[in-house]
């Protein structure tokens, strides 16, 4: 099994979105995807990067507040695949670790077509009451929250959904957000998604900002994290850590 980590750009994130009481200046931060070729089950994505349409799909009050501050043609998804020697339609599954429009935006990539997307129900059910009543608009999108994709529902806290690759539901973040344990055979990762943003979230247990949803489960799902860490002995990927992205090894190169 080979493990690729994706280039999906940068983003501008406010400092006060993933640090409590921190000013709102903004952060040069990382856009980040998976990408498994499964022995078994063929090319899985965790995570999907924004929409490449996104100046066409963000509402200027999003843009304006977290900017995409570099996203190149070989930061699009298809791209990425090709230079890699894949197609989208190669795509076996998508997982979703949650579902606001920095990481499941590019679900674009999939219109049209019949793979399945795998979601935590708590995170499908809020996504589509977030944009129906617009009490959420702007992190969740209707473009991407709409019905004819292929969702699958996640319900259980715990799930080894394939071999080796085991889904964790972790809210705090948002609701429904699922952390993903990748067992290799020379090396495991745990990927947070935006459960930890930054490093600091998980390591030092700095909560996020105005980027959290609730306290009380994420402490929780934090230090579930870090118990599932050091059972496995697991390197931890947060969701937009440019420092720690950036020492790590990127597509076409790969962990196995």
């Amino acid at each position: 099994m080979k493990l690729y980590v994706l280039d999906f750009g940068r983003l501008g994130i406010p400092k006060g979105w993933f640090f409590k009481a921190q000013p709102m200046e903004i952060k040069p931060s990382a856009m980040i995807g998976y990408l498994i070729e499964h022995p078994k089950d063929g090319l899985i994505l965790y995570e999907v990067g924004p929409s490449p349409d996104y100046k066409k799909h963000w509402p200027k009050p999003v843009l304006d507040m977290f900017p995409i501050l570099e996203y190149k043609n070989e930061n699009r998804l298809d791209v990425i695949l090709q230079k890699l020697g894949h197609k989208i339609t190669d795509i076996s599954a998508v997982i979703i670790g949650h579902a606001h429009l920095d990481h499941a935006g590019g679900l674009e990539f999939l219109r049209g077509l019949d793979i399945p997307v795998y979601i935590h129900k708590k995170e499908l059910e809020y996504a589509f009451y977030a944009v129906a009543t617009k009490e959420d608009l702007g992190a969740y999108l209707p473009h991407y929250v709409d019905p004819s994709f292929n969702w699958k529902v996640v319900e259980e806290e715990e799930v080894e959904l394939f071999d080796n690759l085991t889904l964790y539901h972790v809210p705090g973040h948002t609701p429904g957000t699922m952390a993903l344990s990748v067992h290799l055979k020379d090396k495991n990762f745990l990927l947070t998604t935006d459960l930890a943003i930054y490093y600091d979230n998980i390591g030092k247990e700095i909560p996020l900002g105005f980027g959290l949803n609730d306290f009380e489960s994420w402490y929780k799902s934090i230090r579930k994290m870090k118990m599932i860490a050091r059972k496995y002995n697991s390197k931890i990927i947060p969701g937009h850590d440019l420092e720690v992205f950036n020492s790590l090894k990127h597509a076409p190169e790969y962990y196995e």
